[in-house]
């Protein structure tokens, strides 16, 4: 029996194994070789319609006499981005602005995730509270802000809730910060060339004494217990607290009102602040929902176990019930995040400087490289999403082993 399908198999044009790791049989194989046809064929016309969408750009691009590559990434840009995290003037490049662009993105995408995170667990831990004020205000936020369109919420942030806050010479001052309708203004700090490198190794002498630190730690210590917060004050005190005789390499630039202005410092523009709030608190209601299917998931009995061994209500969320509870809402949370990343680009609708603005926006119209622009926004868009999705594979990652199962 098993010579004959072997020489049955045999006959075949193509090996043929089954998804076991066995050969398929003759039958089989006829029975799917229609459907892989078909899909070879509707693959050969996809194909065939990208070339010909692709002849018919380049053919249209030698009629209107229009360049095309991404040589004009290297010219000069010639205007302004009313917020930059490295040096960008009108002198710098469209490369420069590209990442200019892309760095305010990242910027309100860090965030709004991390604040949406601390209130989406905050509401659903509220939503299970016992305390029926606690529970139904947490109910009402999720119920209420879920349902409003997101870019009305931040367009009331930018054109209501911004235009209330006091002018430039009333500015509420809270300690080195000032916020007032052009922003939030916060203190940094400014090094030289020496001192920045001074820093950096610093910071990297640090990781790499924490690192063997914490594997020594948790080799002797006893199960279940990690380095403790002594330990890495020590290290970092031993790493940076020689910066201290660089003290003239580094300068504490604070912002404070000139005029009709405000110079100095790092300032956080009203767009920013708006889409922060927008993004974080509507994406913070379906976050608060997969954080609380989560906490749902976990057995009462952990809770009481904690209870009986002297643990407050707050220790054991943090300590007991909210690790076990992500293993369930991680995999869920990570496509909302996605969501907030792509949801970002509705910053172009209140003028905030970001890839869609600047890229999708300045850059195409100054250039006429429709194509490469967008081609542009499209990459980067999906590169900072296949990166949310790989950081959040590698924390699921990192509790399934420490559960044991990864």
């Amino acid at each position: 029996m098993a010579g004959a399908q072997r020489e049955r198999a045999a006959r075949l044009p193509w090996p043929v194994r089954a998804p076991g790791g066995t050969r398929m049989s003759r039958a089989v194989a006829l029975e799917r070789l229609p459907g892989y046809v078909g899909q070879l064929l509707l693959l050969a016309l996809v194909i065939w319609l990208g070339w010909r969408g692709f002849a018919n750009f380049l053919g249209n691009v030698r009629t209107l006499g229009v360049s095309s590559g991404y040589g004009f990434l290297h010219a000069e840009a010639g205007f302004e981005i009313a917020q930059a995290m490295i040096p960008f003037g009108p002198a710098s490049s469209y490369l420069d602005a590209v990442i200019v662009a892309t760095l305010n993105t990242l910027l309100v995408i860090a965030l709004a995730s991390l604040l949406s995170t601390l209130v989406g667990l905050f509401i659903a831990f509220g939503r299970l509270t016992a305390h029926p004020l606690i529970r139904g205000a947490c109910t009402a936020y999720v119920e209420v802000f879920r349902n409003i369109p997101l870019l009305l919420q931040i367009f009331f942030w930018y054109f209501s809730a911004m235009a209330l806050l006091p002018g430039v010479g009333d500015s509420f001052q809270l300690g080195a910060v000032l916020l007032n309708n052009r922003g939030l203004f916060f203190p940094r700090v400014l090094a030289t060339a020496a001192g920045a490198w001074a820093a950096a190794g610093a910071l990297a002498v640090f990781v790499a004494l924490v690192l063997p630190a914490r594997r020594y730690v948790k080799g002797r210590a006893i199960a279940g217990s990690g380095m403790s917060a002594g330990v890495v004050l020590a290290l970092a005190v031993a790493c940076f607290a020689p910066l201290a005789l660089m003290h003239a390499q580094f300068a504490f630039d604070t912002p404070k009102v000139e005029g009709f202005n405000v110079g100095g410092g790092f300032a956080l523009l009203p767009e920013l602040v708006a889409l922060t709030l927008g993004l974080s608190i509507y994406n913070s209601t379906f976050l608060a929902e997969i954080f609380r299917a989560g906490i749902l998931s976990v057995p009462r009995g952990q809770s009481e176990a904690a209870a009986t061994v002297g643990l407050s209500g707050a220790r054991a969320a943090l300590l007991i019930v909210l690790p076990q509870a992500l293993r369930v809402a991680l995999p869920p949370a990570a496509g909302q995040y996605q969501t907030l990343a792509k949801a970002s680009s509705l910053a172009a609708a209140i003028g905030y400087p970001d890839i869609m603005q600047i890229v999708g926006g300045t850059v195409l119209s100054q250039t006429s490289q429709a194509l490469e622009a967008m081609a542009l926004v499209v990459l980067l868009y999906a590169s900072i999403n296949l990166a949310i999705a790989l950081l959040v594979n590698l924390a699921n990652r990192r509790l399934l082993r420490r559960e044991g199962r990864g």
